[in-house]
């Protein structure tokens, strides 16, 4: 009858099983940690569409509104030639206001504060009880002509021989996100169709 040499092989085998066990922590680890990363810049994003979406919501509101007050339909969402502008909100009042002095997104008035869950932008610098964002906002309004062009920012339709019957609006909001800027630009074209 013949013998094997068993001796070491019960601590090959726990060796293997360890290892297995090792790499499967680690792969279930590094998805956790991916999946965590993914899901705050899916809540960065998020965010800043809704952001975005604002602007938009407010600027439509102010042609609404001016047609209710029987007022020339887009009063307020232009200031001569300057076509960017920042909407703010005063969170004491609950008053909205459109700020043509930023023309750029670079701008002081362009950042977002945080107060009380509610995001919201400011001419003070700092906002007393509110926290500042890594969100930007900035709303650019665009002249269309009645021949369906879009003025190029800054220029504006002729009047007599094609003159403008809408506006287009672009809400851009910026981030920083792990070192990297991002931005959406939502758009909305308003007509005065009254």
């Amino acid at each position: 009858m013949r013998q094997t040499n068993t001796h070491g092989q019960g601590l090959l085998e726990t060796i293997i099983a360890l290892g297995i066990i090792v790499s499967g922590i680690v792969g279930m680890l590094s998805l956790t940690i991916s999946n965590q990363a993914s899901s705050v810049e899916a809540a960065d994003r998020l965010i800043a569409v809704h952001l975005a979406r604002e602007g938009i919501e407010f600027a439509r509101n102010m042609r609404d509104s001016n047609w209710i007050a029987r007022a020339v339909w887009d009063t307020g969402l232009e200031n001569g030639s300057d076509y960017t502008a920042t909407p703010l909100f005063d969170i004491t009042t609950n008053t909205w206001t459109l700020d043509f002095t930023p023309d750029a997104i670079s701008h002081i008035y362009a950042r977002l504060w945080r107060t009380g869950g509610v995001y919201f932008q400011s001419t003070l610098d700092p906002v007393e009880g509110a926290t500042l964002t890594n969100y930007k906002r900035l709303l650019q309004f665009d002249e269309i002509c009645q021949d369906k062009t879009v003025s190029s920012s800054g220029t504006a339709c002729t009047a007599g021989v094609n003159p403008k019957i809408g506006i287009r609006v672009q809400s851009i909001v910026e981030w920083e996100s792990k070192g990297n800027t991002r931005q959406i630009v939502l758009e909305e074209r308003l007509f005065n169709w009254r």
